[in-house]
């Protein structure tokens, strides 16, 4: 039980060999209420001596308010790395519908041991109408 507790605690799954990651618009990138399509860097948020990785297909979780994108990266956590900070990798986005008048999160802020890092503060926005 205590393993398992570790393995989910760190962002590893047991299922996929997937890991967390976290992303920002690229910098040219001006989003409005018409966007459906846009770039992001995504970026490993666990130590793989520099490498992000595969981006993985993200999960987009729509509501009124939000648009909430949460991307991971295969392989999984190495079991030793060094830290050096990881590449970032350019990802095309596109929505199931326009943006409107809500946010964009990142999920892997929202819901990961990313969550109290300067990465993600004060809330994983990273676009407000």
């Amino acid at each position: 039980m205590v393993a398992l507790s570790a393995v989910l605690s760190s962002g590893c799954s047991l299922f996929n060999d997937e890991a967390v990651a976290t992303w920002d618009l690229t910098k040219d990138q001006t989003p409005d209420s018409a966007t459906t399509a846009f770039t992001v860097d995504v970026t490993r948020f666990g130590c793989n001596s520099g490498e992000t990785g595969t981006v993985n297909d993200p999960d987009i979780e729509m509501t009124d308010t939000q648009v909430v994108i949460t991307f991971t990266v295969s392989p999984g956590e190495p079991s030793s790395a060094d830290c050096q900070g990881n590449n970032a990798v350019s990802y095309d986005v596109e929505l199931p519908e326009a943006l409107g008048e809500r946010e964009l999160v990142d999920g892997g802020c929202a819901s990961t041991e990313a969550t109290s890092t300067a990465r993600c503060q004060p809330s994983g926005v990273r676009y407000t109408p």
